[in-house]
């Protein structure tokens, strides 16, 4: 080996076939601050893109070497790049990940701190949707420790990965550290083993590493777990690390290691079991009981209570019994409200007379609150136990309920008796209160409501020392803040950054002013100047930008991922702390290269310097009457892209234009008018964040956009809209806000009285003529209701129609919404003459003497759904409620006759069946192509020629285990296919409206649909139709024009839930399991269509759907009969001859 370079980090990529991620990997290693960098790229015989990009860098940076390999996998890969690394240091990253500019400056300095044998640092998980903090590593590194060891922190065993640690290479060389070749999960029998052998490690917890989450059917074979290799290398993995453990002598670290291995990994699997293959399933039990044989025989019954029971059953291999135990948890179940061990809320809250008053109440639920029971409030220092009784006052309120009113106080806290023996110290105290019921004493600490708004200003109560009230999980807290001096004003001269602030005394030490990133990692460091001032002392200190600020025009820095967060530390002789804004500081923006660098003030007064790209950012936020949001911002350049509002836990955009010319823009969000491809709809309840997303160099960035302290600190603020959803707008962290869209809860107990109101045992209100359209809009196409709909409104004596509706979905012309579980809808379900249904009805639903119910059938059933699924996950929960909803039909409308015996099975109906055609697809037989085609061409927004391929899959019963798991984008890789279109083509992604989120996996080139309000009109409009087990497969072949099966998991999904077509005989398209392949069929259209056309046309005849083009007209017409009413019948339907 030769001789190690001091000083120089040793960078290992493998390569393989990443070449949409490549280029954004190597630019982060380029972007590093910490110069000093070989990169060492392995190529593992790649066949796609990605060796020109490499060369490219190689060719460009003499730091960049590229060597060749044949195909051999990530660890040979790692393995065989180590000879060529030289430097003192060594790191591994992979080549679709991205490191933050500042990684390999701050783990240096980490490990160099305390002479640590490796630093390990924060890791974020990164996809289009951002990056954010995700398992294990929020669950490993969850403090900055410059020396620490798994021994003292056992929650080290799960920051098991390579790429985000930095190793002394003489410790990696001193222990033999070698990658299994061959296998997956190939960084543990490194990284745990390496965790037990040092002497120290040194961990950041600052995001240094950005863990790319493979979107689209292009996922790395570790995200796939229910891939068998995936599962037996996770084993190999796991056995080979216990082994490694034993070897080096740390018995204890191996026991807690096989103990949490059993629910950290393995238990991953579990959720796939039931609808597996039998080879999946017999070898995860065969591992997984050798596995547990081999263990400490107490490490199953010492599991989480959430998997205990699966493993004790994998144990004895009951599998029966395991199988219904995974399900069970997949299960929706309906919980009564947890009843909180005691309720305490606070209502006001303000600074009198420099004391902070608190108005609130505290009671024990299910004791009746006396004015004058006990109730006791005090303040409690975290960490010293310390304890300041407070004196509660009685108070009514007069809006309270009876509880809250009996069990209201004042208490006024007075800063005070914060201040111990030896003056202030800095801290934070839990506002804590205790309750009685009988002779048991309840306490907690004092809660904030959720939807809390009120300012919570600062006081400050001495020099340099504040004190602020905060909400901390949701309780209040009282926080003091202590500084040797404070930040009074700040400015830029020239390329210097000036700080000027006061000082508590004159100091006998030079005082410096520090930035960190973490406690102990000082990044810069100045010399403050201190002076006499007209105040006392003061100082000044001038922080070179050129040391901050980064000239970085990369889409990483675009994205936001190189934005930086400095500490601000005061520093007299050898103490430091934190320093402090005074109350009249006004933050500064200035642009250095391609950043914004800016100071941000939190609320408890700590300043923080910070840096984000340069771009827009909202300068004022003001609720318009009607419950509208306008922004205002400023950028330091011209500007055109799109304002995003992302629901937060979902996957879900909504985007508004932000153009910029002149340095300013604005930008009107209406929550309850967002725009959609069905117009605008309200947002749907739940937290959304404010991103800019525009063009990059070569892809589309997305950051998060900021707001001024100005801004924020006037917040929260709120509107209530007029259907009585409140938007509230809140700080959220690294200095941007949120909306908040709540709408009012519903509580069970007044669902019953409702219920009960409306659905008495005798006595029902009478029938009214009114139709009720009660469909799962968020489940089901709503298209053959809707269909009815327009057919009925046609009808110049039609009944009034209410459509069933909930929060952010559309309603169709000619019906009056209806929310759903509202006394408005109970009232419409229980006296609505009509009720046409496309989904379950509530189980406790029966119809009233008179009443017709109708349940649409829907297309024609290609894949089973309801009593012959096989294998289901809701089980015998499925059967049951089909049984009771087919209870209360009157009729079943079937798409045809070939449908009416396998929809007898399915849904367990003998009643009366309509085969009068789909109702949605009589647009399919009557209406004009060409039309449609300009209609959806208009609202996608493309130009009037362009060609349409519409790829719609089916749901699996998989999404009901793990969510997104039919996403369009999941399963075909829509990038590859748009590719091989030809020009003048686009192709669209529909979700099954049963999947809540967008489509992933986007390109340039596919548009989701998904939120289109008919599908219909999308089939009429569209040239080419990729599916496979759906429906839609039938309504489609109504058109003539080609379609392409894909279906990767046919084996999977004929064994679970089961088809009712055989597709290998009766396809009326190729059957293609790849998407090499559908992007193949797609190169040639024209031949595609003639070599299936006598297939497709057999396809229709055999699952005739579309009928005479009057499915909706009979239906009316019988709907009207059948409830005696007599309105003019459809001269179209000739209902009367066929009945």
């Amino acid at each position: 080996m030769p001789e190690l370079v001091p000083g120089l980090v040793s960078v290992i990529v493998p390569i393989y076939n990443v070449e949409p991620f490549l280029r954004d990997c190597l630019d982060s290693l380029r972007s590093q601050t910490y110069r000093d960098l070989q990169v060492v790229m392995v190529d593992d015989g790649c066949t796609d893109g990605c060796v020109p990009i490499a060369e490219e860098f190689a060719a460009a940076d003499d730091r960049f070497t590229l060597i060749r390999q044949e195909n051999a996998g990530l660890s040979a890969a790692r393995n065989n790049g180590l000879p060529y690394a030289t430097g003192e240091y060594l790191a591994f990253v992979d080549s679709d990940d991205i490191l933050a500019a500042h990684a390999y400056e701050t783990l240096v300095a980490a490990l160099n701190a305390e002479g640590a044998d490796f630093a390990s640092g924060g890791v974020h998980r990164y996809s289009s949707r951002g990056h954010y903090s995700g398992y294990p590593h929020n669950a490993a590194i969850t403090s900055t420790r410059l020396s620490t060891h798994v021994s003292q922190n056992h929650r080290l065993l799960r920051d098991r990965t390579i790429w985000n640690k930095l190793f002394r290479r003489s410790f990696y060389d001193a222990h033999g550290f070698e990658f299994p070749v061959g296998r997956l999960f190939e960084d543990v029998p490194v990284t745990v083993p390496a965790h037990a052998r040092a002497t120290s490690v040194a961990v950041v917890n600052e995001p240094m590493y950005f863990w790319r989450v493979r979107e689209g059917a292009v996922r790395s074979i570790t995200q796939s777990d229910n891939d068998l290799r995936n599962m037996v290398d996770r084993f190999f993995s796991v056995n080979l690390t216990r082994d490694l453990l034993t070897e080096s002598g740390h018995h204890d670290l191996r026991r807690i290691y096989e103990e949490q291995a059993i629910w950290d990994k393995l238990s991953s699997y579990l959720k796939y079991l039931p609808g597996a293959s039998p080879e999946f399933r017999d070898t995860f039990l065969d591992l997984a009981t050798a596995y547990i044989a081999a263990v400490d025989p107490g490490a199953v019954d010492r599991q989480p209570a959430r998997v205990r029971p699966q493993w004790q059953a994998i144990r004895d291999r009951r599998v029966d019994d395991l199988i219904e135990l995974i399900d069970q948890d997949f299960r929706p179940v309906v919980k009564p409200p947890a009843q909180p061990r005691l309720e305490s809320a606070v209502r006001r809250m303000e600074w009198r007379d420099g004391k902070l008053v608190v108005t609130g109440h505290a009671y024990v639920p299910g004791s009746v609150p006396s004015r004058f029971g006990l109730r006791l409030l005090w303040l409690s220092a975290d960490g010293s136990g310390r304890k300041v009784p407070l004196r509660a006052r009685p108070h009514r309120e007069p809006t309270g309920s009876p509880a809250e009113q009996a069990s209201g106080f004042t208490i006024e806290l007075n800063p005070s008796a914060l201040r111990g023996r030896a003056g202030w110290r800095g801290g934070t105290w839990t506002v804590a209160v205790a309750a009685t019921r009988g002779i048991g004493v309840r306490r907690d600490g004092l809660r904030v409501p959720d939807d809390w708004t009120a300012p919570m200003p600062r006081q400050r109560v001495d020099a340099g020392v504040w004190v602020s009230p905060a909400i901390v999980k949701g309780r209040l807290r009282i926080k003091v803040t202590k500084s040797a001096g404070w930040l009074t004003g700040s400015r830029r001269d020239g390329d210097d950054l000036v700080l000027e602030g006061r000082l508590r005394a004159r100091p006998k030490a030079p005082v410096r002013i520090a930035l960190n990133r973490a406690r102990g990692l000082v990044v810069r460091s100045v010399v403050a100047e201190v002076t006499d001032g007209p105040h006392g002392p003061a100082f000044t200190a001038r922080l070179p930008l050129s040391g901050i600020a980064l000239d970085d025009h990369t889409d990483n820095h675009a994205g936001g991922l190189f934005a930086q967060r400095f500490g601000v530390d005061i520093s007299i002789g050898d103490k430091a702390v934190a320093l402090i804004a005074d109350d009249d500081y006004r933050q500064i923006r200035t642009v250095v290269g391609a950043d914004e660098v800016y100071t941000t003030v939190a609320a408890s007064g700590l300043v923080a310097l910070c840096t984000r790209p340069a771009g827009p950012v909202v300068t004022d936020a003001q609720w318009q009457t009607g419950g509208a949001l306008l922004l205002r911002g400023d950028a330091p350049e011209p500007v055109d892209g799109r304002l995003v509002l992302r629901l937060r836990g979902r996957r879900r955009d909504v985007t508004f234009p932000l153009r910029s010319a002149d340095g300013r823009w604005q930008v009107l969000v209406d929550p309850s008018a967002a725009p959609s491809l069905a117009g605008p709809l309200p947002l749907t309840a739940g937290v959304w964040d404010f991103s800019f997303r525009a063009a990059g160099h070569h892809h589309e960035t997305t950051c998060p956009i900021g707001f001024t302290d100005a801004v924020r600190t006037a917040l929260p603020t709120s509107a209530v809209a007029p259907g009585g959803a409140r938007s509230v707008l809140r700080p959220a962290g690294g200095e941007r806000a949120t909306i908040t869209v709540e709408v009012p809860q519903r509580d069970p107990a007044a669902q019953e009285r409702m219920r009960a109101e409306h659905f008495p045992a005798t006595g029902r209100a009478p029938l009214r003529d009114v139709v009720l359209f009660d469909g799962a809009s968020g489940r089901r196409f709503v298209d053959d209701q809707a269909a009815v709909l327009a057919e009925l409104r046609s009808r110049p004596d039609a009944p009034e129609a209410l459509w069933t509706v909930e929060r952010g979905q559309p309603v169709p012309d000619g019906a009056a919404p209806v929310t759903y579980e509202t006394a408005a809808w109970y009232a419409a379900l229980a006296t609505s003459r009509w009720v046409v249904a496309n989904d379950d009805l509530p189980r406790w639903f029966t119809p009233a003497q008179g009443q017709v119910v109708l349940r649409l059938g829907g297309g024609w059933p290609v894949a089973r759904f309801g009593a012959c699924a096989v294998a289901h996950p809701l089980g015998r929960e499925l059967i049951d409620q089909i049984e009771s909803d087919a209870a209360s039909w009157t009729a079943l409308a079937s798409p045809g006759p070939s449908a009416t015996p396998v929809l007898r099975e399915e849904l367990r109906f003998d009643g009366e069946v309509l085969e009068f055609g789909r109702p949605a697809n009589d647009l399919l037989v009557t209406a004009d192509a060409e039309t449609a085609r300009a209609e959806v061409l208009r609202r996608l927004g493309l130009p009037g020629d362009t060609r349409l391929v519409l790829y719609a899959p089916t749901r699996r019963p998989m999404d009901l285990r793990k969510r997104g798991w039919s996403d369009p984008g999941r399963l075909l890789d829509l990038p590859r296919v748009v590719a091989s279109l030809p020009p003048g083509y686009e192709l669209l992604a529909r979700r099954h409206p049963g999947l809540a989120d967008d489509v992933m996996g986007l390109a340039p080139g596919v548009l989701d649909v998904s939120g289109y309000p008919s599908v219909s009109e999308l089939l009429l409009a569209t040239d080419v139709l990729i599916t496979d087990y759906s429906a839609l497969l039938a309504d489609f072949a109504i058109t003539g024009r080609p379609v392409v099966l894909f279906v990767p998991d046919q084996a999977d999904f004929a064994a679970s839930p089961g088809l009712n077509v055989d597709l290998a005989q009766a396809a009326p398209g190729p059957v293609l399991r790849t998407s090499e392949d559908v992007a193949a069929a797609m190169h040639d259209l024209s031949s595609l269509a003639a070599d299936h056309a006598g297939a497709a046309a057999a396809f229709a005849e055999t699952h005739r759907t579309g009928g005479d083009g009057q499915a909706a007209a009979r239906l009316v017409d019988w709907l009207m009969t059948a409830g005696g009413r007599e309105i003019a019948m459809s001269g179209r339907s000739g209902l009367r001859d066929a009945r």
